[in-house]
């Protein structure tokens, strides 16, 4: 019983040594706002070489200083093909969430979500992306077109600063 045990143990430390190196986690971070709420584009690698994938995301934070959660949004991540080709939507479970990845072939994404209660990952968008450019990152440009609160359905759009940085995922390959 004992041999198993330590087979078992072995094994997993070599399965977890053959895992594939992270992504580097040095890199700018989005600061988090005292009000209002900041959208702005984040990758999980500012440094892939071409011919590997990408997570991108597009994520809101609220300010510290608000009492609200975000209720709906509707936004376009655009960037060039020639630098990124989309792969796939990776899913988020919470609230109705949906894209339009059919102009993705032209470089632009269309998303929107709604939740009455509020979402509780505020991740809005998610997909993986495979590089064709090593300088892909300076061209993910995010728009909002609409960004309403929870409940009270108040219009956050005055509230709204879209931040044109491309910054690095704080979670790598996580929601």
């Amino acid at each position: 019983m004992l041999m198993n045990l330590t087979r078992a143990a072995l094994v997993c430390v070599a399965l977890s040594a053959c895992q594939d190196t992270p992504a580097a986690t040095t890199g700018p971070t989005p600061p988090i706002p005292q009000t209002g709420v900041t959208a702005y584009v984040t990758v999980d690698n500012l440094n892939a070489a071409v011919g590997q994938t990408v997570r991108v995301r597009v994520e809101v934070q609220v300010g510290t200083q608000q009492n609200y959660k975000v209720g709906s949004y509707t936004g376009r991540l655009r960037f060039d093909p020639a630098r990124l080709q989309f792969r796939a939507e990776n899913a988020i479970n919470d609230g109705l969430r949906v894209a339009n990845n059919t102009g993705a072939g032209t470089g632009e994404v269309r998303f929107a979500g709604a939740n009455p209660t509020g979402f509780a990952t505020l991740v809005l968008y998610d997909a993986t992306f495979e590089v064709k450019n090593a300088n892909y990152a300076a061209t993910l440009q995010l728009t909002m077109e609409e960004l309403s609160a929870a409940q009270s359905l108040a219009n956050l759009q005055p509230h709204l600063t879209v931040n044109r940085q491309v910054f690095l995922s704080r979670q790598p390959n996580q929601q």
